[in-house]
């Protein structure tokens, strides 16, 4: 195996390593904040649970719910990293290669 082969090969595999951890450690953040929401949540059912309801308002009702806004917003964004990363591979084919940035 050849020096570039080798380095290659170590710079894909510290650069997974770092990946893994990143993506971990943003696991183990959300995982801590539902569970915080969570209790946070039930607490206040608990304590809103003897009032009295309160009237709605028809302009809250037509207004759409978290989960079709977090649909739209995650649906936004996965467009947006596809047409970026076609733009990047264009960009990357359109650039010398090695073998004429090497002379």
């Amino acid at each position: 195996m050849d020096t570039t082969t080798s380095n290659k090969k170590k710079f894909d595999t510290e650069s997974a390593k770092a990946q893994d951890q990143v993506l971990d450690a943003i696991k183990q953040s959300q995982d801590a904040t539902l569970q915080f929401v969570q209790a946070w949540s039930e607490g206040v059912t608990k304590l809103t649970s003897s009032l009295p309801e309160l009237p709605t308002l028809p302009a809250v009702a037509a207004l759409p719910k978290p989960d079709e806004l977090s649909d739209q917003f995650f649906g936004f964004a996965q467009k947006l990293m596809t047409a970026q990363q076609d733009f990047v591979k264009k960009l990357i084919a359109v650039l010398p290669s090695r073998d004429v940035a090497a002379k």
